[in-house]
């Protein structure tokens, strides 16, 4: 997926004025909670630890949320990572996507991406990844993948084969 931007926000949870800063700048509140990501019309904002999210944003608002967080929160206490090029994003639809990928992951998919707000770190092949739920109850199903960029080819000719494979 292009044109997206990716900001890696480091912070404490616990300190109230960086949740409120944070909330203030991207209109959302951090997810506290392991595996869930919140949304608004532009930014997506996604829990990978309890002191790290992952902020995706059109690639023309990046230099923005960047220079708004970097002026609003304390660089003693926070760090802000432009991560755009270091990450790549599959887009996989279609209603045979967790046959598919159940091919090469041991979670249940169903039970860990059971709504469109949660997401899953998972091993992918011996390559880490992150999987988000894209579609809603009734929906084709879609799932991005969020791997290393020099993971991207040997991840995609896996998912190719997969498909053939399965012949879907």
């Amino acid at each position: 997926r292009d044109h997206l931007g990716k900001i890696n926000l480091r912070g404490r949870s616990i300190d109230k004025e960086f949740m409120k800063n944070v909330g203030s700048v991207l209109d959302l509140v951090l997810p506290i909670e392991p595996n869930l990501r919140v949304s608004n019309n532009n930014i997506k904002i996604i829990w990978l630890s309890p002191d790290e999210w992952l902020i995706e944003t059109p690639k023309t608002e990046l230099q923005s949320v960047l220079k708004k967080l970097k002026s609003t929160l304390s660089p003693q206490k926070t760090a802000i990572t432009d991560v755009s090029f270091n990450r790549t994003v599959l887009r996989l639809r279609g209603n045979h996507v967790f046959t598919l990928l159940s091919k090469y992951l041991v979670i249940n998919l169903d039970e860990v991406l059971k709504t469109n707000y949660h997401v899953a770190q998972t091993i992918f092949v011996k390559v880490p990844v992150l999987l988000i739920r894209n579609n809603n109850d009734g929906e084709t199903t879609s799932i991005d993948i969020h791997l290393n960029r020099s993971h991207a080819k040997y991840i995609y000719e896996l998912l190719i084969d997969g498909c053939k494979i399965l012949n879907i």
